[in-house]
């Protein structure tokens, strides 16, 4: 085969791998909603009371979590179990040019755990309920580590 056959042949399959992908991330009209939603929410969260370990880490949950979408999405978001959150910051940490450092994703992670445990306590409680046993009194050993007063009636 000629070159120029191999070039068609690959520029083909890449705009078939493109085409691929594109359907792939696109997404649900119920998802944009949700999205569209969060999007829309406050933009801000009061630190002011939060350990001075957390306020520092709040100026690095803006600065990371923005470089890829608005902030009101993770503000708003309901995930609130710290699984379910280390699930999500380390598939964070994969994209590409996300720049976020192991070390980075610690401490993001200890953020979003206190923060749920804080802001978001009734809507953790509840998910925290909803969990099996052994996974409910994992999550709140977790949640303890960053925020030992958080209470689980």
């Amino acid at each position: 085969m000629s070159a120029r056959v191999f070039r068609r042949v690959g520029t083909s399959a890449a705009a078939a791998l493109a085409l691929t992908a594109a359907v792939a991330m696109a997404q649900s009209p119920a998802d944009e909603a949700r999205l569209k939603k969060l999007d829309a929410g406050p933009k801000t969260i009061d630190v002011s009371q939060y350990p001075a370990e957390q306020q520092r880490a709040y100026k690095l949950y803006q600065t990371k979590c923005a470089s890829c979408h608005v902030i009101a999405r993770a503000i708003n978001s309901e995930m609130v179990v710290p699984a379910d959150w280390e699930r999500y910051i380390k598939r964070m940490m994969y994209k590409p040019n996300s720049g976020i450092s192991s070390d980075e994703g610690r401490t993001l992670y200890r953020f979003v755990t206190y923060d749920a445990s804080a802001r978001k306590a009734d809507l953790l409680r509840k998910a925290l309920a909803a969990l099996p046993e052994a996974d409910r009194t994992a999550a709140i050993e977790r949640i303890k580590t960053v925020n030992p007063a958080f209470v689980v009636p």
